[in-house]
């Protein structure tokens, strides 16, 4: 592409190569932002390299920002840390043509200023092309115009290879990559991580929640980085995502939106096909979203605001239809808890707010302030299917944050200093004080073989989480040396976590309910427990350097060091008990215990040293050794940035959630209850990660090919630690742990650092960025995975109970398909009428899951490899905008499955006892075994949508 225009006489720009919207690759290091980004170039005047010092600088051309510097000796320069969005480039402070500049890009423009003309060579819809990282961007009008239903901006972090975003049957989400644990993700939002530190899930406000972390109408475009970020990514071991907010301008621009979907725009699926045919019918629900967003000067080129609201509401169905009806007797208690099924509804309640306000407050500095608020209360059953009304659980998840960024730039440096604060709750609980009452039947009346009938009471569930934390954070980054661009920082974070509850705040119970009589006897019951709680402090401490290097022409060298460290991570001040610790030096009571050995002596001879799990307050150990390498190149082959090969190796470390140590003290306060013990000695789970690729430029796409290898350590797991008195697992099934310990006590169950996971993937990816000539995009990521964990349960849980019973085998992760391909396009005014049309395709192999056989005896038992179904979706988004002199009124169209397939997401994985051994026979290729018992998709959903614009 070459293009000429004539400008302030004396003065003539070279861009060479190219990213999106004239944002172009190639001169001089580039440097990792997480929420920024970088130009350079070189300047020169004719053939001559400008003399040092000369002035550059890019002046945003929505909030006239100026962000300077100088060139150096070589005539090169570089801007970083500036803030996505559209720039007018001037040299000596003659004006240039304009660039769009990305979250995380780094963008070349080459300066000539000899004559009078401006000249663009390359392809202008390269970008990303320079780098180690493999990755993928979502730009704002992907955001705006793909088709979904929750509002989640996460929702097309899938478009990265290897990435997944599911969202469940409750409409709970789960983010990961590869086999790794989903606690290893992480999202940085303006540069701000959002780990959750106390629960699951990697993000806080992610774990067990139908709701939103961010207001999706704020997110300006974010970047996923699912393999080799820089050194500047903190507490991720797993996939990185990094979100830049939107702010406001020198223009007054606003919107306000509304969504509506419900029952009837939503298809049934079998299982509702299968209550109605009972008698139970779908009861009407709704899901809203609604929102506004303002932002616009204070005083122009000078200090904008911006304000983003949303809220939503959902009123969904629950059908409550008792199971095993067939067993049951029309007689005693059973007449009247049949009389309680039917149809319900689970409310949930959200609202999420952003300010924001920026101020260039001189040439050299300026500062940034964002409040951000969220409050979400989830009425959630205990059981879906099988929970009567009062068997629910009020679920809230609050959370606030304010962060203050100060960035100062003056000639070859620029430092962004940052101070925050945070607060993230969990509070799960229940009003209701009536006991809790768990109905099963049994063919035989026996308690042997018994069966789920329903659940009346009230919830047993009393929880409370939260994390506090104080920031403090400061990253510089130093442009003076030619050929190279160094960053580096710290970040020191004072955490306060505040853990209590119970699971038991009402008293339990299970009835057997007799097949003939209908009398309901009880055989099991367990006290309420009273809540306890443990309140420890937390410093993280991190560091890091990082070196940009452009070694050659063609060759750019990306080297990185990063040391991360925690000094009470996991309560490094408990002691275990002393009547726990106590049972381990007595005499082994059980039988086959020779006279003499302890119980100790027992586990020693299965390879559980209790000594490394007993805590007498002082001897746990902080980990200290998270050094973290991080090397990428990229290579111009032709030295015009059509064919780059990319590649790194890099160690990542994360940290465990600080909810295990709750776990641990709340079972130990039980007496003659559950022994729960952490190893002494802690670890911090890590990645290293490997990849190789090539991008290539094929007309205006953007091909890339890869293939990345991921292999985790230190995965924290809960595991059963029992051994009888010779070592070993008695008479257990070889799939099942030896549960117990001695006479007076309940499990031993051990915690240690000892899962791993692997991950090869090969990936193909076809990009046509969109821009406003051609007014269209599409993505299209396809991979293939061969995913592996050491986890028995086959799944990233953070229980393995039968680990130390074999070898560390290695076995199939149900979390990752053989072969995805995920494609995405928008396109507007292709259609007649105008219509905007968008669609996002998912094809996949399906998931594995693990089957257990016992048909050969339950002593025989194996877990072998099923194969789920194949998952397909298809979503298609219809947008229709009409203008006037007033704004813009959008009417838009979503439909998620538009073809209605029908996905299942789980399967029973019980093919047969002796008793019933399989009709069928099967093998690890096999389909189906099990019977399918959830969704792994929602069925055809239609959600129509207004939105205003000014």
């Amino acid at each position: 592409m070459k293009k000429q225009s004539h400008i302030t006489p004396g003065l003539r720009l070279s861009v060479m190569a190219a990213a999106l919207a004239s944002a172009l690759f190639a001169a001089t290091p580039a440097t990792a932002q997480l929420s920024t980004a970088t130009l350079r170039g070189q300047v020169s005047t004719g053939t001559t390299a400008t003399p040092a010092g000369t002035p550059v600088s890019a002046v945003n051309q929505q909030n006239g920002y100026v962000y300077r510097t100088t060139t150096r000796q070589d005539g090169s320069y570089v801007l970083p840390n500036i803030a996505p969005g559209v720039y007018q480039i001037r040299v000596a402070e003659r004006a240039t043509e304009t660039v769009t500049l990305n979250v995380g890009q780094t963008s070349t423009l080459n300066l000539n200023t000899g004559t009078q003309t401006v000249v663009i060579t390359g392809a202008a819809s390269r970008r990303d092309v320079v780098t180690p990282e493999v990755g993928t961007t979502v730009s704002r009008d992907q955001i705006e115009r793909l088709p979904q239903v929750t509002r989640n901006f996460l929702s097309f972090a899938d478009l990265a290879p290897g990435v997944r975003f599911d969202v469940d049957q409750s409409g709970n989400v789960t983010l990961r990559s590869g086999a790794q644990n989903q606690d290893n993700v992480n999202v940085f939002i303006d540069g701000v991580s959002q780990k959750n530190n106390i629960l699951r899930g990697g993000v806080s406000g992610l774990d067990s929640s139908r709701g939103n972390p961010f207001p999706q109408s704020a997110i300006a475009e974010y970047k996923i980085i699912s393999q080799n970020y820089k050194a500047e990514f903190d507490q991720v071991s797993s996939a990185a995502i990094t979100a830049v907010t939107r702010s406001g301008t020198n223009e007054f621009h606003g919107d306000a939106f509304w969504d509506h979907t419900g029952t009837n725009l939503t298809a049934k699926d079998p299982f509702q096909k299968k209550a109605e045919a009972q008698g139970i019918g779908r009861p009407s629900s709704s899901q809203d979203q609604f929102g506004v967003t303002i932002g616009g000067p204070i005083k122009k080129d000078v200090a904008h605001f911006f304000i983003a609201y949303e809220g939503k509401k959902i009123e969904e169905p629950r059908q409550v239809l008792a199971q095993n009806a067939n067993l049951l007797p029309n007689t005693g208690v059973v007449p009247g808890l049949l009389a309680k099924q039917g149809a319900i509804q689970s409310k949930f309640d959200e609202d999420l707010f952003l300010g924001k306000i920026d101020a260039q407050i001189s040439d050299e500095q300026r500062i940034e302030a964002t409040l951000r608020v969220r409050r979400e209360t989830d009425l959630v059953p205990e059981n879906k299917l099988l929970s009567l009304p009062g068997n629910d659980v009020a679920r809230d998840n609050n959370e606030d944050r304010f962060d203050i960024k100060h960035v100062w730039s003056r000639g070859d440096f620029v430092n962004e200093a940052r101070v925050g604060y945070e607060k993230y709750t969990w509070n799960p609980h229940s009003s209701a004080t009536e006991p809790y009452v768990k109905y099963l039947i049994s063919p035989s009346n026996t308690p042997n073989n018994v069966k789920d009938v329903l659940i009346e009471g009230g919830s047993p569930n009393a929880q409370f989480r939260q994390q506090k934390g104080l920031l403090l954070q400061d990253d510089l980054t130093y442009t003076g040396i030619s050929s190279h661009t160094l960053k580096g920082g710290f970040k020191i974070k004072r955490m306060e976590y505040d853990l209590s509850g119970t699971s038991r705040s009402v008293d339990m119970y299970e009835k057997l309910i007799d097949n003939v009589t209908g009398v309901a006897t009880t055989t099991k019951f367990d006290a309420a427990l009273p809540p306890v709680g443990v309140n420890f402090k937390n410093t993280q401490y991190g560091i890091y350097l990082q070196d940009d290097w452009q070694a050659t022409p063609k060759l750019e060298l990306n080297l990185g060091m990063r040391y991360d460290y925690e000094n009470n991570m996991l309560n490094e001040g408990y002691a275990t008990p002393a009547d726990r610790v106590a049972i381990f030096g007595k005499q082994d009571p059980r039988d086959g215990a020779p006279a003499g050995q302890t119980y100790a002596q027992s586990l020693a001879k299965g390879g559980v040293n209790i000594q490394n799990f007993i805590s007498d307050g002082s001897n746990r150990k902080s980990f200290k050794n998270a050094w973290a390498p991080r090397l990428g190149f990229s290579y111009d082959l032709q030295g015009d940035r059509s064919s780059v090969v990319f590649g790194g190796w890099g160690r990542a470390y994360d940290r465990a959630v600080a909810n295990y140590a709750l776990d641990e003290l709340q079972k130990n306060l039980q007496p003659g209850g559950e022994i729960w013990m952490m190893r002494t000695d802690h670890k911090a789970p890590y990645t290293d990660q490997f990849s190789l690729g090539l991008r290539q430029a094929i007309g205006i796409w953007n091909g890339e090919v890869g293939y990345t290898n991921s292999r985790s350590r230190n995965q924290f797991n809960w595991f059963g630690g029992n051994r009888d008195p010779q070592g070993g697992w008695g008479t257990q099934s070889p799939i099942d742990p030896l549960w117990g310990s001695v006479p007076g006590f309940g499990t031993l169950v051990l915690g240690d650092f000892v899962s791993q996971a692997k991950t090869e993937t090969v990936y193909l990816k076809m990009e046509k960025p969109f821009t406003r000539a051609s007014n269209w995009s599409l993505n299209a990521t396809y991979t293939y995975s061969d995913a592996q964990m050491t986890n028995k349960e086959w799944s990233n849980d953070i229980f393995n109970w039968t680990y130390g019973r074999y070898a560390n085998a290695w076995n199939p992760s149900t979390n990752v398909e053989k072969h995805r391909l995920v494609v995405a396009g928008t396109a507007g005014n292709l259609l007649p009428w105008g219509l905007m049309v968008s669609g996002k395709a998912t094809v996949s192999s399906g998931l594995p899951y693990r089957i257990t056989d016992c048909h050969t005896g339950f002593s025989n038992c194996v877990s072998i490899k099923g194969d789920g179904d194949n998952f397909t979706q298809f979503d298609l988004g219809l947008a229709k905008e009409v203008g006037s002199r007033y704004g813009s009124l959008t009417f838009r169209l979503d439909v998620i499955n538009l073809f209605n397939n029908i996905n299942y997401g789980g399967y029973d994985g019980w093919v047969g006892g002796p008793s019933n051994p399989p009709q069928n026979s099967y093998g690890g290729d096999n389909k189906n075994v099990g019977l399918q018992n959830s969704m792994g998709g929602p069925m055809r959903t239609v959600k129509l949508s207004m939105r205003y614009a000014f």
